[in-house]
């Protein structure tokens, strides 16, 4: 259900492979899914991730058929399994951009808030359509008022309503907008601006901003000051800084 493949020297693809499902959201894709990326995130080789949708979407959310006969119980091992898969990206130590063309929808969306990058096509449909199945929305779309604000937030949960590529990037719910044919390469190309860099510096820089999304501002600015102090005994940042110097 899921296909993976090396994109150049230091990225990995990871593509939703249900096209005739328009690659729907089921327990056997998110635990494959899940297992795929923290397996990845202990790889050393790997130093980021693209999602992406095999055929013309990404993913139109959970699958119906599992909600269509779901005891309470299912509905919650399929709910927890989604916020596993969620906490893994967001944890990840190395970015995770999600290339997104037609349908991104309840779940998928969750997931592709969490990731680090968001490349959107024009026409793409993103929504939150849980009330139109009689459930709120749960678990990572708490997400999407950190993205995009409180209202707007709001207004996708409550109405069910999509918005396009276009009206998500206005919002600043995803990062670029490009032709369905650039979709994965613009996606590779934000990866690349930060594979550049350090990896153990990513790695502390996302698990920093995480923290800044759970915690009280104040306390949030007091635990960043061990993990720049941390990065100084490790002699890299002076060895840049000296470098840097040299070019001024």
């Amino acid at each position: 259900m899921i296909l993976v493949e090396r994109r150049g020297a230091d990225l990995l693809q990871v593509t939703l492979d249900r096209p005739e499902k328009r690659n729907a959201l089921s327990l056997s894709l998110i635990e494959q899914l899940t297992d795929q990326l923290q397996r990845t995130d202990a790889d050393p080789a790997i130093r980021g991730v693209v999602l992406a949708g095999a055929g013309p979407s990404f993913s139109a959310g959970v699958d119906l058929h599992e909600f269509a006969a779901a005891t309470a119980d299912h509905a919650r091992t399929l709910i927890v399994a989604l916020k596993g898969l969620c906490a893994t990206v967001r944890q990840l130590s190395k970015p995770v951009a999600c290339a997104i063309q037609g349908y991104c929808l309840g779940g998928a969306l969750e997931l592709a808030a969490c990731c680090d990058f968001r490349v959107c096509t024009p026409d793409a449909q993103l929504g939150m359509p849980e009330v139109l199945v009689g459930i709120p929305s749960v678990i990572d779309a708490v997400m999407l008022g950190h993205l995009i604000g409180v209202g707007w937030a709001r207004e996708m949960l409550l109405t069910g309503d999509p918005i396009s590529g276009e009206v998500a990037l206005q919002r600043g719910l995803v990062n670029r907008l490009v032709p369905p044919a650039q979709v994965v390469d613009v996606a590779v190309e934000l990866l690349n601006l930060t594979t550049r860099h350090r990896p153990e510096v990513i790695a502390a820089q996302k698990q920093l901003h995480q923290r800044w999304l759970e915690l009280p501002y104040a306390q949030a600015v007091r635990e960043s000051i061990e993990p720049l102090v941390d990065a100084f005994r490790s002699g890299h940042p002076q060895r840049l800084a000296a470098a840097r110097l040299h070019t001024i």
